[in-house]
């Protein structure tokens, strides 16, 4: 106890000397210091009693980007939607418990409503629960999309990839992708020429869509999300829209 107050008194002495006989190594800087601090309570004083309006209107941000959903205008056009599989032949299966054919389908509703609520007709393939064989989905109209959601057997792989059959699909194939890029949570593995039946019977633009994968563990639990199967169908909306018109 007595060696604390030792240490103590030492450094009082210490503190005193140097307040005592150094004043000039701090008295200007306290000048400076406390000239600062007078100077801004002053500013501070004069705004508040001078500058500040007696009523202010409170003003806010919105950071969400609007929820409105965009306006097309179709001019009649006859959009086919194809969505994949569908009665016996389910798909692909999910974690869910949704299989391929109602996670496409569903995007199908919500394409056949925006489209057709803005002008364009709408042809769907199949019925919910209906199997429609390749050939019978050729159907006659202006635009082709076919909606599937693949399943492989490496889960580590994920992404949407867009397809088309014929040079003049290319162009109405690369519009879906870059659509989809704008709206997806997935990577984009691009536009891809193959010889899917349902685009190589068609005499007009048409493309397939692998929307995501359900072997994927995420990709699979995002694409079962309603909000985001509305997502999607927007997308591809968006898509069609700007093949059309942009």
């Amino acid at each position: 106890m007595d060696s604390i107050k030792k240490i103590f008194k030492s450094v009082m002495e210490k503190c005193l000397f140097f307040l005592k006989n150094k004043k000039h190594l701090y008295i200007i800087p306290m000048y400076f210091i406390l000239v600062s601090v007078l100077f801004i309570l002053l500013a501070n004083f004069i705004y508040e009693r001078y500058l500040v309006p007696e009523e202010t209107e409170e003003i806010t941000m919105d950071f969400t980007g609007g929820t409105d959903e965009p306006v097309y205008e179709f001019n009649g056009e006859t959009v086919v939607i194809d969505p994949g599989h569908g009665g016996h032949d389910p798909g692909a299966s999910s974690v869910t418990g949704l299989t391929e054919d109602e996670i496409v389908y569903n995007v199908a509703l919500q394409m056949q409503e925006k489209l057709e609520s803005q002008g364009a007709e709408v042809i769907l393939t199949r019925e919910p629960d209906e199997f429609k064989t390749l050939d019978e989905r050729n159907v006659d109209g202006d635009l082709f999309v076919a909606l599937h959601s693949d399943a492989i057997e490496d889960s580590s792989i994920s992404g949407f990839t867009v397809y088309y059959t014929y040079p003049n699909q290319q162009e109405f194939a690369e519009n879906i992708s870059s659509a989809l890029d704008k709206y997806s949570y997935f990577y984009n593995r691009g536009v891809n020429q193959e010889n899917f039946q349902v685009t190589w019977q068609l005499d007009y633009p048409g493309v397939l869509v692998e929307l995501g994968y359900l072997s994927n563990a995420l990709d699979d639990r995002i694409i079962a999300d309603e909000e985001y199967q509305e997502l999607m169908a927007d997308a591809l909306v968006e898509g069609i829209y700007n093949y059309l018109y942009e």
